[in-house]
């Protein structure tokens, strides 16, 4: 494991904090109807962007070894599927019954039979409608999953697949209709951005590291800036603000931890360790700490500011809590159901599979 990577998905799970305590929670009317730190955290939801290249360059950097190898494929799905939906589901089981319940915390939609299903499996809406908004992430990670278990299945087939993919998502601005607007959506060009740092960085080394990160968080935090400041961005300046950012950036932080350069600190890579947990129900966090602090008119007594600050405070603490609780102890029984399930014909397999595969 490198602890740069859960660093990195640390600091990627609170920006998306940031962003929708402050344009999702306190500049609604029905809350506080002001952002107190005012526009800077606007660019909050690049976190995801930085996410997408993450996961690219994760599946080409762990799996670059099983591309070609059909027997792989089981482990590879199992390992991916397993770290995205148990913990998922279970936050799904929690706040469906809630929309029936209380149906005006809702838009309609959240009770719907076709939306729900859709939900529960991850597979895309043609109107993106949600029952868990922050899910439409894992709608675009888990078709990335799948595309590259192609790559696993057959390494040819999968090359030709990819190479037509990306260049379907280049030309995005002409598919505008379902299913193609998802399919070849430009959000796709983050998992490639990863997968290209992957493949430099298994084959290269990268000439100051450090540099090279700076250079990347500058970019990305520049985009941000000018986004928050000056006008919203096209999909183009997106794409090379923030994905050629967190790519350039990505490649200098790996190479700067395995020339034991930078050493992240043991709290920011447990924060990565429960980034997962933190980006599935912050919301969910922010909402109850907001409609408690309003009932209780804290607004009045605390500054805009501090109570800012608590409610970003509070939406992790409940992130790393549901961690402990729920993700962890899923997670470790899905790992330790594959074990078994696999341990008898893994007695021919030689050790260093065996460990690879656990």
């Amino acid at each position: 494991m490198l602890n740069s990577l859960q660093a990195c998905r640390a600091a990627a799970a609170i920006l998306v904090v940031l962003f929708h305590t402050s344009n999702g929670i306190f500049d609604l009317p029905k809350y506080f109807g002001h952002k107190p730190f005012g526009p800077i955290f606007d660019f909050g939801y690049a976190g995801v962007d930085f996410f997408f290249v993450l996961s690219g360059f994760i599946m080409m950097y762990v799996h670059a070894d099983d591309i070609g190898q059909p027997s792989a494929l089981g482990a590879y799905l199992w390992k991916r599927f397993s770290r995205i939906y148990p913990a998922y589901w279970v936050v799904l089981a929690a706040i469906v019954p809630v929309y029936f319940l209380v149906p005006s915390f809702g838009v309609g939609h959240e009770r719907e039979p076709g939306v729900i299903v859709r939900a529960i499996v991850l597979f895309p809406h043609p109107e993106t409608h949600l029952v868990l908004g922050v899910a439409w992430t894992l709608v675009y990670e888990i078709f990335f999953y799948l595309l590259f278990g192609l790559l696993i299945l057959d390494k040819r087939i999968g090359v030709l697949v990819f190479v037509g993919w990306m260049a379907c998502v280049l030309a995005y601005p002409w598919f505008d209709t379902y299913p193609w607007n998802f399919l070849f959506s430009y959000l796709h060009l983050r998992f490639l951005a990863g997968m290209a740092v992957a493949v430099i960085l298994m084959r290269w080394r990268v000439p100051n590291p450090r540099l090279v990160a700076f250079a990347g968080a500058a970019l990305f935090l520049g985009t941000g800036m000018f986004n928050a400041y000056v006008r919203p961005l096209s999909a183009l300046e997106q794409t090379l603000g923030y994905a050629l950012g967190s790519a350039v950036a990505l490649s200098g932080i790996v190479e700067a931890e395995r020339s034991d350069l930078i050493k992240p600190p043991r709290w920011i890579v447990y924060l990565g360790n429960a980034s997962y947990s933190i980006y599935l129900v912050h919301f969910l966090g922010l909402s109850i700490q907001a409609k408690i602090a309003k009932a209780a008119q804290l607004h009045f007594y605390i500054p805009g500011t501090v109570l800012f600050c608590l409610h970003v405070v509070g939406a992790i603490a409940i992130g790393c809590l549901f961690h402990h609780v729920a993700e962890h102890p899923t997670h470790a029984w899905a790992k330790g159901y594959f074990r078994r399930a696999t341990l008898p014909g893994a007695m021919a397999v030689p050790e260093p599979a065996v460990r690879k595969a656990a």
